[in-house]
């Protein structure tokens, strides 16, 4: 390459870079309000809503290939991080795959239903080949503390108007004339209700519209602030902590238990002792509450003949029912599963998969699955679809994710990216807590793996 063709070149490539950045950091941003975004969209552009409802996947697709080609630019695709990594995917996919075969599913379900189960991890590499410097995490990460605080400001401002409205006012917040920042989400289906309210506490939604998805990334983004900031904002961290409150989230508060025994692990006391106190009072009253999406159905077959061999009616809730259509599933397919993408996951209503109507789901839950897109059962979800092998897999994986933050808080560049990989090693844990009543494809945690990401980006060898 000549020399002028080196000075058009690296202009070029430097802008490419930068536009690259600026891209993955907006997906990043826009994460949490993806629900909002695409249900409001979708009233009145349902093509836009879907471009919007599939960015993540998008962003995979097109960046994964592009970062490939960036690390091996650079040759660090024998990094023992990325090899750690990538066996165990490769493990999974290959385990998805002759699942799928040997069940005869069509080859397009099959590959979508793996690449939904790996696309979380595939923005370990994409954020890795394109952030490189300790200042590029430092103004991510404030961006995403910036949107942490307001959303814990709005709800706090939230919870206070429900508790007025209700309480005081003897008002109904559901009537569009006292809605504060926006409608309330109130899904109506048969008898099956949301409600916003948990033991006369609002359960506010803040600007993300789900509860859960704003005490999920409250909880997040407090866990790894915790770590890497030595001096603590007041104000920042009770914002966090509210967000985290007023979500009124039992895994959240469960969650939140553990973090506060690894703060006072760590002799933190100052900061563990009002956080046992909070935690344990909330987790305490939530633990005696129930599932509110229940209904009543008939069971017959193996469970009416346990029950004097009648079929009985019986109130189930929707986390409830596919845990046990799942375990129903697993019995007759206990190693390799019905294979991936058919039952339980998006992928599986996308293609209309005949395992509903082969296992009788009755159309009550499939119509709560197809609004939700996932059950919230991933474990029993993931034995339905890929059997033992599969949950090995994953095993294996969360196994690797645990050996490279070991790996990159040795090699750490700085005492802030030795808090970073702190805190995403706790929040690991986390994750695994939060699969035994929810999905590990939220959003929340694409944002983990795009911290991680670019975590191993700023350190050069691990």
């Amino acid at each position: 390459m000549s020399e002028t063709q080196k000075k058009h070149f690296l202009p070029n490539r430097a802008s490419y870079i930068r536009t690259v950045r600026l891209w993955l950091t907006a997906v990043l941003l826009f994460l949490p309000f993806q629900h909002i975004t695409v249900t409001s969209l979708a009233a009145f552009n349902e093509t836009l809503s879907t471009c919007f409802n599939t960015l993540d996947e998008a962003t995979v697709f097109f960046f994964f290939p592009l970062s490939l080609m960036e690390l091996y630019r650079n040759r660090e695709l024998n990094n023992r991080c990325y090899l750690v990594l990538f066996v165990p995917i490769f493990i999974l996919c290959a385990s998805g795959l002759v699942s799928g075969v040997v069940n005869g599913n069509r080859l397009i379900v099959t590959a979508l239903g793996i690449i939904d189960y790996i696309k979380i991890f595939l923005f370990v590499f994409i954020y890795a080949a394109f952030f490189r410097e300790i200042g590029e995490f430092r103004r991510v990460f404030n961006l995403l503390l910036i949107i942490a605080v307001v959303l814990g400001i709005v709800g706090f401002l939230q919870e206070i108007w429900a508790l007025t409205m209700k309480y005081i006012l003897e008002r109904d917040i559901y009537d569009k004339g006292n809605y504060l920042l926006g409608d309330i989400p109130v899904m109506l289906y048969r008898k099956v209700i949301i409600d916003h309210w948990r033991f006369g506490v609002f359960r506010a939604p803040s600007l993300v519209r789900n509860p859960n998805t704003l005490g999920f990334y409250a909880l997040f983004i407090f866990t790894i602030y915790l770590s890497i900031k030595k001096k603590k904002n007041p104000v920042v961290f009770v914002s966090l902590l509210t967000g985290i409150i007023v979500s009124v989230s039992r895994k959240v508060y469960m969650e939140l238990i553990f973090l506060t025994i690894v703060q006072a692990v760590k002799n933190r006391r100052r900061i563990a002792v009002p956080f046992i106190i909070l935690t344990v009072m909330f987790f305490f009253i939530m633990s005696f509450t129930v599932d509110f999406n229940k209904w009543e159905f008939t069971v017959k077959g193996q469970y009416a003949e346990l029950m004097s061999r009648k079929p009985y009616s019986k109130m189930i809730s929707f986390r409830e029912y596919f845990k046990d259509k799942s375990m129903e599933i697993w019995k007759d397919h206990p190693y390799l599963g019905v294979g991936p993408g058919m039952f339980g996951g998006v992928v599986s209503i996308m293609y209309d998969s005949p395992v509903y109507d082969q296992y009788n789901v009755q159309k009550i839950a499939k119509a709560l699955l197809t609004r939700w897109r996932d059950p919230h059962q991933f474990w029993p979800v993931l034995l339905a679809e890929m059997g033992i092998l599969g949950v090995v897999s994953f095993v294996g994986l969360f196994a690797s994710l645990f050996f490279i933050l070991f790996l990159l808080r040795k090699q750490a560049v700085s005492d802030e990216m030795k808090g970073l990989f702190t805190g995403l090693t706790v929040f690991t844990a986390i994750i695994l807590i939060h699969s035994f009543s929810s999905s590990i494809k939220e959003v929340i945690i694409l944002m983990y793996f795009a911290l991680l990401g670019i975590g191993l980006g700023c350190t050069r060898k691990c």
